[in-house]
């Protein structure tokens, strides 16, 4: 009967060790790599269908939350900034000044309500964003109709003209007149009271000869 000699068998065994342990090694890194593989896969067809559906968005016309949120706030600001610069223009030595800003101003606020109106239009818009585009669209529309009001009280005083610009931090108001007195002042900043809630530190009032 053959037999094995002790040394010859451990011998076996190691290398029957070291071997399974060879195979389990390059078993767990292809699984590695077809793991890493299938989730770049699975990455890119996912990348693949954000990228499709936005592109069918854009196509339909949709646009997301966030954008729609920044439409409002950028039509807010730039509205804020625009009658500013109207209001500051009057310091300089500009012909028509009343009838042309006038003009601007309304236009501004037209411009500014249609790009809302596209927010509010759009059925896929958020509800609580289609409030926020009607709310703001509400006091575009009650902003200009308060000046027009305001405006014509002014003139009632005995002022030749004035235009008013109404924001949400302040009211700005450019008279026509040679001098503003202390009484002339009084007369403007009476009437802004009974019409706003605005406190004296946000009325503004320029004269324009």
């Amino acid at each position: 009967m053959f037999k094995i000699k002790r040394p010859a068998i451990i011998g076996l065994l190691v290398v029957l060790l070291v071997f399974t342990g060879y195979l389990n090694h390059q078993l767990t890194q292809q699984a590695q790599r077809k793991s890493s593989k299938d989730y770049q896969n699975h990455e890119l067809m996912e990348m693949t269908k954000n990228q499709e559906s936005k592109e069918e968005k854009e196509e339909l016309g949709v646009v997301e939350t966030a954008d729609n949120i920044d439409i409002i706030d950028s039509a807010k600001n730039e509205g804020n900034e625009a009658l500013e610069t109207m209001y500051t223009e009057a310091s300089k030595d500009r012909k028509n000044y009343f009838v042309e800003y006038r003009l601007s101003r309304d236009k501004l606020r037209a411009s500014l309500i249609d790009r809302l109106d596209v927010i509010t239009n759009n059925s896929n818009t958020a509800e609580d964003v289609r409030k926020e585009a009607q709310r703001e669209i509400m006091k575009l529309g009650n902003n200009s109709e308060k000046e027009l009001q305001i405006e014509g009280l002014i003139k009632g005083k005995g002022f030749e003209d004035a235009i008013v610009f109404l924001t949400d931090k302040d009211i700005k108001i450019v008279v026509s007149t040679n001098e503003l007195s202390e009484q002339d002042m009084i007369k403007v900043l009476d009437i802004v009271k009974s019409e706003t809630d605005y406190d004296n530190n946000n009325i503004k009032i320029m004269k324009k000869q």
